[in-house]
């Protein structure tokens, strides 16, 4: 079973940060430390000033009980718990620094494990990681070998599960980060175009009067019911959120129109519609695609609904 924790960092002289972070069960046997560290590596990474230091914070409960830091994680977490970042080291004195010389740990080298191993316990199925380089782009975040897991903060893109299993290696890779899709080929042939993703922004640029565009939302959720029938009456578009088609009034029915109950949600780099929680997307085309959740009548400000 994962876990969801809501961490919190709040030390005077610091930027404070909440985060909300799934932890997978492929997590569960880590320490505490790798989970402090997947909020810390966002949180430096814009904080450069003023880092926290993996070596030197702890987590505590809101009651302030101390959690060892190489604790395991499924020991000692609790699911939909908060739990606080602070400052101090507090480390189990009976584990020795040195146990990982003594029992022969190595750390491996294949994409995304980067786990402690012995060889005496190596198998083919100890190692579950990626096959390819990681490619970091903008605001984009994925593995080269599951382009279609893409993630826009370090918290998801740390918490991608790996797509191959086999041994532990301790043979670095060579590649450390894969070109981003938009580099120049140093070879000179001719790569195939980058699947860009389109912005909020650049979809209204290109769509002005897209009663479907995210500047039209907001009037799509206030907008008061009309008609939009047509001077004949014989066609309309549907006010529906979601649809906004075009259709024809003698051929409307119960099933004509897919459309959404909720109302959309942008947020941060997320987009949504309320209703349908579960289908966030990142790229406004998706968006714009999600399929309805509920069927009915195409509604043009006169029909009954």
């Amino acid at each position: 079973m994962s876990l969801k924790l809501y961490i919190h960092w709040e030390q005077a002289g610091y930027p404070e940060k909440t985060s909300k972070i799934q932890i997978p069960k492929s997590w569960l046997a880590k320490s505490v430390k790798e989970v402090i560290g997947l909020f810390a590596m966002p949180y430096n990474n814009v904080n450069k000033d003023t880092p926290i230091e993996l070596d030197n914070v702890h987590l505590e409960t809101t009651e302030g009980v101390k959690i060892y830091s190489n604790d395991v994680v499924g020991d000692v977490l609790e699911d939909r718990f908060d739990y606080h970042i602070k400052l101090g080291a507090h480390v189990k004195a009976d584990i020795e620094k040195d146990a990982v010389v003594e029992e022969n740990l190595v750390r491996c080298k294949n994409y995304g494990c980067n786990q402690f191993f012995s060889e005496e316990h190596n198998h083919d199925e100890a190692c579950q990681h990626h096959t390819g380089p990681p490619i970091f782009h903008d605001t984009m975040k994925c593995w080269s070998c599951c382009r279609d897991r893409k993630a826009f903060d370090f918290e998801s893109f740390q918490l991608i599960t790996g797509c191959a299993m086999g041994r532990h290696s301790t043979v670095a890779q060579k590649v450390a980060i894969a070109a981003s899709p938009n580099a120049p080929s140093e070879s000179g042939a001719p790569v195939a175009a980058p699947v860009q993703l389109k912005s909020i922004a650049d979809f209204n640029t290109k769509n002005p009067d897209a009663a479907s565009a995210a500047s039209a939302a907001a009037k799509i959720v206030t907008a008061a019911r009309k008609s939009t029938r047509s001077a004949d009456g014989c066609s309309a578009k549907c006010q529906r959120k979601g649809c906004q088609k075009d259709f024809v009034v003698a051929e409307n029915s119960p099933t004509a129109c897919n459309y959404h109950t909720g109302n959309p949600v942008f947020h941060d780099a997320i987009k949504l519609w309320s209703c349908c929680p579960d289908k966030k997307c990142y790229d406004f085309d998706e968006f714009m695609a999600v399929p309805g959740c509920a069927q009915g009548h195409h509604d043009d400000g006169v029909i009954e609904l």
